[in-house]
């Protein structure tokens, strides 16, 4: 470990990385270090308990409330979009699945579709970010359009897809997105000092996401509240308390925790996808990963140590250097 250590503080004086590196085993803090600062011009530094933006890592909160409400009988994995509401057609096949679109293989259209370049800086057509403040609110983009392919077809990583999910979600609940996710995945983690948070009302010890020149926020470069596809706001020992919670099946039944974290798309000979999850094959580690405007964001269990290890960066992929020393240790 102390060669690990000294690896991680010397990563972060090359590359004057801004965030916290954390390593757990089970309870216990292996280590715990916060550089940079959470906000550069008042020159607040960042500290082992701010918050910070998670981006995709997102997409497994969104995966574990839809699994709340199929534990609650609502729905199912087999249920189709089209039993849910016959209105949703065009810009997605009524046959796709809660399945499909858990695994990125439901081809519904994407409106922030990154198998196709694009400039990730503006706002989609015909919406300003400023409306988008719930996932209800992103349905006109999807409205009128072609879905990618039909369901099953094959992988294809989706924004849209999520998004749709968090749309269910508030569709099913008859409640916010951000509210039925708090109370039902959130706090049964006992996840206290995490939420979607806007821009303009973050609690204290929050950290301002930057851009590459580390000085210009992200608040004009993202939607100003969490969406399903990314925006939520966490620490790292609340990340710790997650996968505890979430291996022992304290947020879903034990039976739909097992299916969600089983592969269901090989990527390569060792890595897999499971429900809003990147796993290994073998399960010996499972992890979740965020990037965007202001956000870096790595945060892994290896199971057989009940280790956690979070990069969490308020940096634009301020995770990547970080990330590529501490696996190639491990």
């Amino acid at each position: 470990m102390k060669e690990l250590i000294h690896r991680i503080e010397q990563v972060a004086d090359e590359t004057g990385f801004s965030g916290v590196v954390s390593i757990y085993r089970g309870d216990s803090t292996e280590f715990s270090k916060a550089f940079g600062h959470r906000d550069v011009k008042n020159s607040l530094p960042n500290t082992t308990d701010t918050r910070f933006g998670i981006a995709s890592g997102t997409k497994l909160f969104t995966a574990l409330g839809i699994g709340v409400l199929i534990d609650q009988g609502r729905l199912s994995l087999n249920t189709t979009v089209g039993e849910i509401d016959r209105e949703y057609r065009g810009f997605v096949d009524e046959r796709a699945t809660i399945l499909h679109l858990l695994t990125h293989t439901s081809g519904i259209y994407d409106y922030y579709d990154e198998e196709v370049e694009q400039d990730f800086d503006q706002p989609p057509p015909g919406i300003p970010w400023a409306a988008l403040q719930t996932p209800s609110d992103y349905y006109p983009l999807f409205e009128g359009r072609t879905m990618k392919f039909r369901p099953g077809e094959r992988y294809s990583y989706s924004n849209g897809g999520y998004v749709f999910l968090a749309i269910l979600i508030e569709k099913l609940a008859g409640r916010l997105y951000r509210d039925f996710v708090n109370e039902h995945v959130l706090i049964p983690a006992n996840m206290q000092q995490s939420g979607f948070y806007s821009f303009d009302d973050l609690p204290p010890n929050t950290a301002n996401g930057y851009l590459e020149d580390r000085r210009t926020t992200n608040i004009y470069r993202l939607p100003p509240r969490g969406g399903g596809d990314g925006g939520m706001y966490t620490t790292t020992d609340d990340l710790r308390i997650f996968w505890d919670s979430l291996v022992s099946g304290r947020i879903l039944s034990s039976q739909l925790t097992a299916t969600y974290l089983r592969t269901h798309h090989r990527r390569d000979d060792t890595r897999g996808y499971g429900c809003g999850v990147y796993k290994r094959l073998d399960e010996s580690m499972f992890w979740i990963v965020g990037g965007d405007a202001g956000v870096g964001f790595d945060s892994r269990y290896i199971v057989a140590d009940r280790l956690t290890v979070n990069i969490m960066s308020n940096i634009t992929d301020g995770e990547e250097d970080m990330r590529e020393a501490i696996l190639r240790h491990l």
